[in-house]
């Protein structure tokens, strides 16, 4: 039974995979631009047909000609058969009596379209006719995988019916996705990352730190002026970043991006007597642009390069000498460090020329001095930032 089996299977392959124009009238092949017009993973099912009338006359030579010439067969224990006549020999060898056979066949799980090729996982169900014995019905599961040959027929090059074959996946020599091809002759893309999942200036932190060990941490003033500990808040602009990515070669990118860091203020309050109550408050916006060169494998890019952040800062001190005649000091000014960043990202092709890509990325900038005031000296502030965050893109 299980030689019948294999060789229905077989068969039954052979039927999958037989090209479309076969349906056609003797003597009237359809032309090629008919063939481009039917999709792969529609041939397989409009060669049903035709295939089947020639395993119902035993016609061998029909069924054997939609192998390619050094196409591969997997037997239910592993073992590999090259070749289209070794092929032929082992299917004659295992139903020699065979005359004819009829096949019903489904598609399991989705068709895998490849780069000029395709599989698919195959549930069957054969009926064999014998010439010294009565019918036999076998079924069973099997995986294909064909593709054109140069005049456009399609032939089986690859087919197992081990467990590891079936539920295997291809490698890329056997089976090159078409987004992976995309991917490969792609020169030119651009994304867009609208907003960060997470996203921050190290600037709050830095100055907080500062806060902190100056003492400006007063206690609940009971008037109501002074909060108990530093305050950091973020308001405004959201972490955003567009990029440009030129292919110079097969693993190196180069890109053009930019964007924005979210807006941020840290504020910290006071006692410098026991009646005398001061609040000091540090603002920050930012953008910047950089250019990085990648390499990328698998999907995932990791880059570094330079950068140059646009900074605007403002530091706010308000002074109330016990309760009267408060003064304020304010001092705005504005920074273009030039630092370096870091970047990492993982995209995956989801329609067509259209992408997502998942990207993390770090900007390291030399730390900036702010101004003195009255009651408070010069502070070092850190001006990196950092990204990540889900955008969507295409490839030119």
């Amino acid at each position: 039974m299980l030689r019948l089996l294999w060789a229905a299977a077989v068969s039954w392959v052979l039927l999958a995979c037989s090209h479309a124009p076969q349906a056609g009238t003797p003597g009237r092949p359809v032309t090629p631009s008919r063939r481009h017009v039917v999709p792969m993973s529609q041939a397989t099912w409009q060669a049903k047909s035709a295939f089947d009338a020639a395993a119902r006359a035993g016609d061998v030579a029909r069924m054997t000609a939609s192998f390619s010439e050094d196409a591969l067969l997997i037997t239910p224990k592993g073992d590999s058969i090259r070749g289209r006549n070794a092929i032929v020999q082992h299917i004659i060898q295992l139903v020699p009596d065979a005359i004819s056979a009829s096949f019903s066949f489904w598609r399991d799980g989705r068709f895998e379209l490849c780069r000029g090729s395709g599989r698919e996982r195959i549930s069957y169900a054969a009926h064999i006719n014998y010439a010294s014995r009565s019918p036999d019905s076998v079924s069973g599961n099997l995986s294909v995988l064909w593709k054109p040959d140069s005049a456009g027929n399609l032939k089986v090059v690859w087919v197992a019916f081990s467990e590891q074959g079936i539920s295997g996946r291809l490698g890329r020599s056997e089976c090159r996705l078409q987004e992976d091809s995309i991917w490969r002759a792609w020169r030119l893309s651009i994304s867009v990352y609208p907003a960060a999942a997470f996203g921050g200036s190290a600037s709050s932190g830095s100055f907080e730190h500062t806060l902190r060990a100056r003492g400006w941490v007063a206690p609940e003033d009971p008037r109501g002026f002074g909060p108990p500990t530093p305050k950091t808040t973020s308001t405004g602009l959201h972490p955003s970043l567009v990029g440009i990515q030129y292919h110079i070669r097969r693993q190196f990118v180069v890109e053009v991006l930019g964007g924005g860091t979210t807006k941020g203020s840290t504020l910290g309050a006071r006692f410098l007597t026991r009646v005398d109550h001061a609040q000091t408050k540090l603002s920050y916006s930012a953008t910047f642009a950089g250019a990085l060169i990648s390499y990328e494998q698998s999907g995932i890019q990791l880059g570094v390069g330079p950068g140059v952040q646009f900074a605007r800062w403002r530091l706010w001190e308000w002074y109330r000498p016990g309760s009267c005649c408060s003064s304020i000091t304010e001092v705005r000014w504005s920074r273009s460090p030039i630092g370096v960043i870091g970047d990492a990202r993982y995209h995956r092709l989801i329609l067509g020329p259209l992408y997502l890509a998942i990207r993390v990325q770090v900007r390291r900038f030399p730390k900036a001095r702010t101004p003195g005031t009255p009651r408070f000296p010069p502070a070092l502030v850190d001006q990196g930032s950092s990204f990540v965050g889900i955008g969507l893109g295409g490839v030119l």
